[in-house]
Formats: C-alpha cells, structure tokens, sequence
C-alpha cells in the first residue's frame, strides 16, 4: 500500500492551517496600526479555500493547497481620539478593521486543525509501521 498519499494529504492540511495562523497572527499584530506606508490603513486578510473536498484531496496529492490570501474588505475602525495626531477634521482616527475576538477564534480553530492533521499523519505513519512488521515476520 502507498503511504505517500495519506502522508501528502496531512501536508497539505498542516500548510493550509499554518497560512491560517500566520494570516490570524498578521491580523492580530496589525490591530492597532493607523495607516501603512501608503497612508492607508491595514486591509485584515484572511484566507479562501476554494476548492471541493474531491478537488483539495486531489491537489493535495501533487502538494498545492488550493486556498489564497485576500483582503476582507473591512472598513477601518473609527475611533474618536481628537488629539490625536492623525485624527481627522471630525476627531476620529482609522484604526485597521480587525475584530481581536474573530481573530482569536480563527487562530484556535487552525491550531486544532493542525493538530488533527498531525494526529493523521502520526496514525498513518504507525500503521505502515504495522504493516511493515507484520509483513516483516513471515
């Protein structure tokens, strides 16, 4: 039996999951920002897997994850701090769009993931080790 397959699909699954992580962890980090170099505050990403299950397991044979990194198109957060250097006519200050709380949960939920896709892949990796014992003693 090809142990390379299952091995292929937990790869696939752990890099989905890490980009899930790192995109959360960028958010989080970017929180608080009030404007970029170009003067425009911090567009919060988030990842899109746009692939069936078929079509993931699938791709994740020949190793390419099928997700991408977009913008969520959030619109800053407005915070009324008038003296504050970068403050508007109004007040108001553009802090970046990231909801801490949405983040968090996304973070935790990829974490578990990653550790299911572990689990699978350490699961995968003793049963060859069966097979290869068993067939070992005859």
């Amino acid at each position: 039996m090809d142990y390379s397959q299952t091995f292929a699909i937990s790869a696939a699954g752990m890099t989905l999951e890490r980009t899930r992580v790192e995109v959360a962890s960028l958010n989080l980090a970017n929180a608080n920002t009030i404007a970029g170099p170009d003067g425009k505050p911090y567009q919060p990403l988030h990842v899109v897997a746009r692939a069936s299950f078929g079509d993931a397991v699938a791709q994740a044979l020949g190793g390419v994850p099928a997700a991408s990194v977009e913008p969520t198109g959030q619109p800053p957060r407005m915070v009324y701090e008038p003296g504050h250097p970068m403050a508007n006519a109004r007040g108001f200050v553009a802090y970046a769009g990231v909801d801490t709380a949405t983040e968090m949960v996304t973070m935790m939920g990829a974490m578990r993931a990653y550790e299911a896709n572990v689990a699978a892949m350490n699961t995968s990796r003793n049963m060859a080790l069966k097979a290869l014992e068993i067939g070992g003693n005859t």
